[in-house]
């Protein structure tokens, strides 16, 4: 049976409902338009006002920026235009380089032309600058000037400037600190009894030295520890060499950045680090100071090249009792050497392999007056250990070096010698290479 296809009758007396009339709708209702279109709008604000929040902050940063500076001529087309250059390097230590002093020297040791002392600002694109950043000059400059017959402490320009004491920036050599101990930690004087002598100290000052020297040689070189209740420089120092020629006992608190607060009375700068011996044979040191050089290897005191002058304390207060006990090299110069104001002392033979690394200190220090220093090395399998064999030129044996000594301070030191009759050898074969300061206390 196949059902009807017609529709069904409605019954009798019911009339059929109409279809309803429902509008049409176009495209753009059917995607959503409406809802779309008020996104847009909406967004669209957000995205005008961000816009203007971003110009608005830009601008008065221009403005107001502090760290840009102008150089104050233009170039091209817009010279008179002052450019604007950012200037955002942050110094490693900034205090440091504060209050450092800078001083300008001549390489030449007969210049005569002086210059005087620049001032130091805190500024902080200064002290961006002598950090090593840009193209300026700084206070380095050309090579111009000079102090003398090369009295200084230091050359180099605004990037790294260099002193006999060390620089900022190496990273071989020792690492040099320095104490004041006339003052204490907080850079207060000490209070000593007794008349005032010599440089303006009395007898119990000098006995306070003495035991200070004393107190770092007992600790084994942890100077940080022995002088903890002294004053400190925040500027350290590192140095491959020790060979500081005849000059004011004034220029290490210079090269410290602490003339200001350090009268040069009764300084002490302290050296240490590791190193690692450059061939297998019996090293000694040579040299001497005024006033004071003692060297630890490991902790024990293997040469005191000090002058023993302890300034009217008892003749029994000393901080070594240390004494020579190796010969010195038949032909060496052994007199009054002006470059470090004394004869010179020659010290214990200790033997090191190859590479062998060793805890070095070395503890400088002036009582007062002229400081000068030289430090020496001698090994038993040296050419002028043999027979017929001569020492060099100088009749001293080289320089030490921990580091290759590098050619600028070469040069100081040759120029600030050279007054005084010594010219240094440095033998580029017997260098000791710095391992780095490892657990050295800082």
């Amino acid at each position: 049976m196949v059902p009807d296809p017609s529709p069904p009758t409605p019954p009798k007396g019911l009339s059929p409902k109409p279809p309803l009339d429902r509008p049409r709708r176009g495209w753009w209702h059917r995607l959503g338009g409406e809802g779309l279109l008020a996104s847009l709008v909406i967004h669209g604000g957000l995205l005008l006002l961000f816009a203007a929040w971003v110009i608005v902050t830009i601008t008065d940063e221009a403005k107001t920026d502090p760290e840009t500076f102008a150089t104050g001529s233009g170039g091209g087309s817009k010279g008179e235009r002052p450019k604007a250059f950012e200037h955002r390097m942050q110094p490693r230590n900034a205090q440091n380089l504060a209050r450092s002093s800078a001083r300008i020297t001549t390489k030449s040791a007969t210049a005569s032309v002086a210059l005087p002392e620049l001032p130091m600002t805190a500024s902080p694109s200064l002290m961006a600058g002598l950090a090593g950043g840009g193209s300026s000059k700084g206070l380095g400059g050309g090579a111009g000037g000079g102090i003398g017959a090369g009295l200084g402490v230091g050359v180099g320009n605004s990037r790294n400037f260099v002193s006999v004491f060390g620089s900022k920036t190496a990273t071989g050599g020792l690492l040099g600190e320095f104490w004041d101990i006339k003052l204490d930690r907080k850079g207060q004087p000490l209070v000593h009894r007794g008349v005032p002598r010599d440089y303006g100290y009395s007898a119990e000052a000098m006995v306070e030295y003495l035991d200070a020297i004393e107190s770092v040689i007992r600790m084994k070189g942890d100077a940080n520890r022995a002088l903890a209740k002294y004053f400190k420089a925040d500027t350290t120092l590192v140095s491959s060499t020790f060979v500081h020629p005849f000059m004011s006992a004034a220029e290490a608190p210079k090269a410290f950045g602490v003339e200001k607060e350090v009268r040069p009375v009764h300084w002490l700068a302290v050296y240490r680090g590791k190193a690692a011996a450059p061939f297998a044979d019996q090293f000694r040191f040579v040299g001497g100071c005024d006033n004071v050089i003692v060297v630890l290897v490991n902790g024990k005191v293997v040469f005191d090249g000090s002058r023993r002058y302890t300034h009217h304390a008892p003749p029994s207060k000393y901080y070594t009792r240390w004494n020579p006990s190796t010969e010195p090299i038949p032909g060496a110069l052994a007199g009054n050497i002006k470059t470090f104001n004394g004869t010179n002392v020659w010290g214990d033979w200790f033997s090191l392999r190859k590479g062998e690394t060793v805890d070095l200190t070395i503890i400088l220090g002036e009582s007062g007056g002229v400081y000068a220093c030289g430090l020496f090395l001698d090994w038993k399998g040296a050419s002028w250990h043999r027979k017929g064999g001569q020492i060099p030129p100088a009749g001293i044996p080289p320089v030490f070096q921990v580091g290759p000594c590098p050619p600028d301070v070469q040069e100081l030191i040759r120029a600030q010698s050279a007054p005084h009759g010594y010219v240094p050898f440095f033998d580029p074969e017997a260098v000791f290479r710095p391992v780095g300061f490892g657990t050295v206390p800082r």
